[in-house]
């Protein structure tokens, strides 16, 4: 029946995210994502460049991002001369704020890939994803992210 399909699916989605899968697996290739900057003016993120760009999905409503919010911010300060920063922030139907980075920002109403946060993605030029990490940086997360990046994060608080 339907909604034993809709309760397998649903299921099966819980528990990739719950095992820490990312909504887009390494190998792919996304292609630009359009949105609005804080400012209002539209905008679209491409992955052509000379350096490889990291992508940071969050949501104003998450927890665990604003938790990793001296993570991210710290990691963006250190390694932002080997790598471009964007942000992505999904559209949120709670009250949250958007917090302040010190790298773009892109505010997304359409279609994307993306459903959980956080998320931390590494593309190449063409926009392939050749790392990422789902959720805040604690624990492996966080040990994996220092070693590919080989640098130290702050703890979260």
């Amino acid at each position: 029946s339907l909604a034993t399909n809709v309760a397998v699916v649903g299921s099966v989605v819980l528990n990739q995210r719950a095992q820490g899968r990312p909504d887009v697996p390494v190998g792919a290739t996304l292609k630009p994502i359009a949105g609005t900057l804080a400012n209002g003016s539209a905008t679209s993120v491409s992955f052509g460049g000379s350096k490889p760009v990291v992508l940071y999905v969050f949501s104003p409503t998450c927890s665990w991002c604003e938790r990793n919010l001296a993570s991210i911010s710290s990691l963006a300060e250190r390694a932002g001369n080997r790598y471009r920063f964007v942000g992505i922030s999904l559209p949120s139907s709670g009250k949250g704020h958007s917090p302040s980075f010190a790298f773009p920002v892109v505010l997304t109403s359409g279609a994307v890939p993306f459903r959980a946060t956080p998320q931390t993605l590494v593309l190449d030029s063409g926009g392939r994803v050749v790392k990422s990490w789902m959720g805040a940086y604690i624990g492996n997360t966080k040990a994996e992210i220092e070693q590919y990046f080989s640098l130290e994060l702050p703890n979260l608080e």
